[in-house]
């Protein structure tokens, strides 16, 4: 049964939380699409998600959307060379549906070279006691630029201690 619950908050979150990051500590100049694929992990297996975003900036400001099962909405600023806050909004995939929650996010983004980490908080809308869902949740991404494309590693924390983990990985254009 605690598997069947841990796969269920898996999928929740999933839908209204913001699983990849797979973005640069810098904002875009002009404009960026990237699609690719999480591997989110839960206890006892996995599960495949897609991801498609799309970005337009200034060099200095930067707007971004990207879908994974839910949609954000998000906006970036730079702060100093390769340091960027980053906050957004998620609409779930069933709007309307009770019981299913919104998410705000805010985290910042921090080139090291060729890496990047970004530590993030995320607002859930919705508690829910029988999944062990939070109002806060805890995320930390480390990434690697390459050219063209992004790889990172991530994990999702609950306030109750439940983790959920990712691989993620996109091209861009």
């Amino acid at each position: 049964m605690r598997s069947l619950g841990v796969w269920l908050l898996a999928l929740l979150l999933a839908g209204c939380v913001p699983i990849a990051v797979l973005r640069d500590p810098e904002p875009v100049l002009g404009r960026e699409m990237a699609f690719g694929l999480s591997a989110v992990g839960a206890e006892g297996g996995a599960f495949l998600v897609p991801y498609a975003a799309y970005a337009q900036g200034d060099g200095r400001t930067e707007y971004n959307f990207s879908l994974q099962m839910g949609l954000r909405a998000g906006v970036k600023q730079a702060l100093l060379p390769g340091v960027s806050l980053d906050a957004g909004l998620t609409l779930p995939p069933l709007l309307g549906t009770d019981g299913v929650p919104l998410a705000a996010d805010t985290g910042l983004l921090l080139g090291l070279g060729g890496l990047y980490l970004s530590p993030r908080v995320h607002w859930v809308g919705f508690v829910s006691q029988e999944l062990g869902v939070s109002g806060l949740l805890y995320q930390a991404t480390l990434g690697y630029r390459g050219e063209g494309f992004r790889m990172e590693v991530g994990v999702l924390i609950n306030e109750a201690g439940n983790a959920l983990f990712s691989v993620s990985g996109a091209v861009r254009f």
